[in-house]
Parts: structure tokens; sequence; C-alpha cells
């Protein structure tokens, strides 16, 4: 049952609300990225220090920032209470192993969930932690390492036409996290291309690399539905909210992303039902195989059982023997032997037993 888990043991016998970070260090120190938009304006200023998050203003557009690494438990502090974030919504930021989930706290929502992405240069599949808290009129995203899944969110701020560039922040929550849902769907092909490139390999030829490779994709799209399954009711609630940051013209595009989510939900419940029916095919066969073997073998045993007690009782060393006499006992002795064998196979035969 310890598995299934998650180990937090520097949190054990602190006070709720403890700035301790939780999760591994992947780089050296946290880098922070401002973006501010509205109608007709756009700025970025990038690799800021926490200092400068001090001097904004939300008075007017939106404010996005994004903190890189949360190892830094004085400065994610300090932004906290600049922003008047509650100790648990900071606490639940500083943990890695955080469940996905959503938050509604005072002014604040947060979500927090996974951010999945496909290595194509490692041809794997790659995770980290993200936390997304939404303002009024400003949107702050913390996340573990450089490098994610926004840049087309981005891409799309940078550009005066699109809408995105007219909406409040809580449009802005929903298009980070209709990118995170959109991952999750690149991801689940990425696994189902390989599970079906197995599957086809399996049907060709089997060998035993084959199971270690389907419950280690097993595996993988567990721990994948543990990160896709909670976004369902992550989207409920975020469409629920009654804090008068979501619009209504929002809520429409929140029940869109509801829908994805449960589209990626039901991939990956289709493909872990095939990997289980590929699992008990693999065993089945492995069964019949070894049925097949053991049938040969009896078979054999069979046929050679009287054979053998053929061989035995001419085999004894008695002196007086009738046969021994006989000029032609040993061909005579050679045709029992191939009548009887040869009678047995053919009686197996006609029994469909060979």
């Amino acid at each position: 049952m310890a598995k299934f888990l998650n180990t937090e043991a520097k949190k054990v016998g602190t006070a709720p609300g403890s700035l301790i970070f939780v999760g591994d260090q992947k780089i050296d120190s946290i880098s922070i990225d401002v973006i501010h938009y509205d109608d007709n304006h756009f700025s970025h200023s990038a690799d800021v220090g926490v200092d400068y998050l001090e001097r904004l203003s939300f008075e007017s557009g939106v404010t996005w920032i994004n903190v890189i690494g949360l190892h830094d438990t004085d400065s994610i502090g300090q932004i906290g209470s600049w922003f008047g974030l509650h100790p648990l919504l900071v606490e639940d930021i500083l943990n890695t192993e955080q469940r996905p989930k959503f938050e509604e706290i005072g002014d604040h929502i947060a979500f927090f969930s996974k951010m999945v992405r496909v290595n194509e240069a490692k041809d794997q599949l790659e995770t980290e932690q993200v936390s997304i808290v939404l303002g009024k009129g400003f949107l702050m995203s913390f996340q573990e390492v450089k490098g994610d899944v926004f840049t087309p969110v981005r891409n799309r701020l940078e550009k005066p036409t699109t809408k995105i560039r007219a909406r409040k922040s809580d449009y802005l929550a929903f298009a980070l996290l209709d990118l995170l849902v959109d991952n999750y769907t690149l991801s689940i092909e990425f696994l189902g291309d390989k599970v079906e490139l197995l599957i086809s390999e399996m049907i060709e030829r089997q060998h035993n690399g084959q199971l270690r490779e389907l419950n280690n994709y097993k595996q993988e799209i567990i721990a994948l539905r543990r990160v896709v399954r909670p976004l369902q009711e992550m989207c409920k609630q975020f469409e629920r909210s009654d804090s008068g940051i979501v619009s209504t013209n929002t809520l429409p595009f929140i029940k869109d992303l509801e829908g994805h989510s449960v589209q990626s939900a039901e991939a990956l419940e289709l493909y872990k039902e095939l990997i289980n029916d590929e699992i008990s095919i693999y065993h089945a066969n492995a069964t019949a195989r070894l049925n097949e073997i053991i049938r040969v073998l009896t078979i054999f045993s069979v046929i050679f059982i009287p054979l053998t007690f053929l061989a035995g009782v001419y085999g004894m060393n008695f002196e007086y023997f009738p046969e021994l006499g006989f000029k032609y006992a040993y061909p005579v002795f050679w045709g029992l032997i191939l009548f009887t064998a040869g009678f047995m196979l053919l009686y197996f035969k006609r029994k469909k037993w060979l």
C-alpha cells in the first residue's frame, strides 16, 4: 500500500503552511519572466529578479508572471507574501509531489497539475510539476525547469490581432490549461503508437522481452491516468467558481476544455484495457505453447512405455527363454516393437491427438 502514497518525510510534524520544498532540485537558481499585455500594448521582461515583482501594478491589462525553479523557498515565500497568497497555497506550490487539484482560497484560484511533454531526442515522456495561480489582473505560473509547452500562448500574445489580448486573466488560465491537455493528448498518442507497434510485432512473433515492454507501457499509462483524470474535476470546479475572477464569456471555453480532458481520459482507459488484453493473450499463448510441448512429450512417453516393457522382459537374465533358441527371434522382436509403435501412432492420429 505504501507505494501508492507520496513520500513527504520533510513535512512530517511541521505546521500547515510551512514553506518546505518537496522534490529534487533541477536548476541552480530561479528565473522569472514577466509578460504584460492589453488590447494595445505588449511587453516581455525576461529573467528579472524577485524584487522586480514588487513594483508591478495590476490596474490595467493582464500580467503573466512565470517563475522557473521551486527550490528557493525564501524567494517563493516572498513572492507569495507580496501577492497575498495564502500560506497553504505557497506550501502546495513548493510540493512537486502534489496531486493534481483545484484550490480556491480568498481572492485566488490555483491549479496544481503536471506538465507532460514528448522529448523526441530521448524518445520518452518528461514530466514536471506546474502550478497556476490566478488573481484579478494577473496570473502566476510556477514550474521546475526551463522549457515548457506554453510557447503557442506566448506567440499569440505577441500578435495584437488575437482575441486573447482582449480577454482577462481567467481566459489566460484556460489557454494554459488547454495546452496542458493538448500535450496530454500528444503524450497518449506517443505511447499509443508504441503500444500498437509492439502489438503488431507480437502478432508476428512473441518473445520474453515483449512482456516486460508491455508492463512498462502499462505503468506509464497508469502514471498519465493519475494526471489526466483529476483535470475533469478541476474544470468543473473552475466553472463553478464564485470568486468573481471567472467571467461568463470564459465559461464555454472551460466546458470545452472539460470535454477534451474526458476524451484524453477515455483514450487512456482504452489503451490500458488494450494492454491488459495483450498481456492476457501473451500468457494464454505461452500456456498454449507449454501445453503443446507437454502433449508431444506425453505422446512420446506413452509410445515408449510398452516398448520399454518389451525391452525389459527380453533383457532379463534368465537362463531359459523359449524364444532364445528361435532363429528369427531378433527380427521378430524388432517387428513387434515397430508394430506396437506404429499402431499407437495410428491410434493417436485417428483420435486427433496428433
